[in-house]
């Protein structure tokens, strides 16, 4: 996955935010980037990036919890 700028923001957000739902992030997104979230092939595509990315930060998570 590359580290483009939306991307950068997803993690931001999961990394300073507990818990944010799929959901809460897809409407930032919208607010900010303007990203057409109503159509499907949009939503699902950053479904999956942030899912992807949530994997990533926890991966860190556990990285810097066993050191």
């Amino acid at each position: 996955m590359k580290e483009t700028r939306i991307v950068k923001y997803i993690k931001g957000l999961i990394r300073n935010h507990r818990y944010l739902t799929t959901e809460e992030i897809m409407l930032m997104l919208q607010r900010y980037y303007k990203l057409p979230i109503h159509i499907p092939s949009v939503y699902y595509k950053y479904r999956t990036i942030i899912s992807q990315c949530r994997q990533a930060i926890y991966k860190e998570r556990r990285k810097r919890k066993d050191v």
